[in-house]
């Protein structure tokens, strides 16, 4: 498949989102290429995941992007020791400085304690901000030990295939309710070496992982956005073409 089998942006199909980081420059440029693809992209992962650097944006750094939607992934070092609090106090902080883009939602990665991923919950729901917290599956927290809190607070599911592949997580699908709360698909082809991942184009998969891929698409709801979690231009077209030749050869809508 080429790049001329890409439909173009407006073409009705499923939500598709790029990261924020394609090419070696600001993160508003980077929102400003995306915006001007003539691409079926129209959602970009804003990646804030470090505290500090993070933090240290302004609204400037952030600009409103005509026809560009946003979510969050937020950062992987959270304040976690300092208790829930101050951890919420950065998602919340974060969450504002990305204003300007309306983030639907912020990606999580849980710690270890499910306690403590329900103290932050709390938080978020007695704020009702108005955006979506998700919660990830990621090495070493596949979500059973949190599944409690999770189906007890009604928090949404960010799927991460790549880590699911690559760390064992094949159970995932069978966790009870998980496709009515996955909210968001991160997708790329995590390598083939046995516990540990990278993150590459889609036309790296191998046959055994489109299988897997596949019956993925088969159970995901038609409204979930899928995130293609690739960090450069050549990677994500790379992507969406065999995104698309893929559904092709399934016979199945993208």
């Amino acid at each position: 498949m080429t790049s001329e089998n890409i439909p173009p942006t407006g073409v009705p199909s499923r939500k598709l989102a790029a990261t924020s980081w394609l090419w070696p420059t600001t993160l508003a440029d980077n929102l400003s290429r995306i915006g001007a693809w003539n691409l079926p992209v129209r959602q970009a992962a804003l990646l804030f995941y470090q505290s500090a650097l993070s933090l240290a944006y302004t609204q400037d750094d952030i600009p409103p992007v005509p026809g560009l939607e946003s979510h969050v992934h937020l950062p992987v070092d959270l304040p976690w020791k300092r208790g829930a609090a101050a951890v919420y106090a950065v998602i919340s902080r974060l969450m504002e400085l990305a204003g300007n883009l309306s983030p639907w939602g912020g990606v999580l990665h849980p710690p270890e304690a499910p306690g403590l991923l329900e103290s932050v919950a709390a938080l978020w729901r007695e704020a009702a901000p108005g955006w979506r917290l998700l919660v990830e599956n990621v090495p070493g927290q596949g979500l059973r030990r949190h599944w409690p809190v999770i189906q007890s607070l009604e928090l949404p599911v960010c799927l991460d295939v790549g880590h699911m592949m690559a760390f064992g997580q094949t159970w995932l699908p069978g966790l009870p309710g998980l496709w009515e709360r996955v909210e968001l698909l991160h997708c790329y082809a995590p390598g083939t070496e046995t516990g540990k991942h990278s993150h590459l184009a889609l036309d790296r998969l191998t046959p055994g992982q489109e299988d897997e891929l596949r019956a993925v698409f088969e159970a995901l709801p038609a409204k979930t956005p899928v995130l293609f979690e690739v960090f450069s231009e050549e990677d994500l077209r790379a992507s969406l073409e065999k995104f698309y030749g893929l559904h092709h050869e399934w016979g199945t809508a993208p």
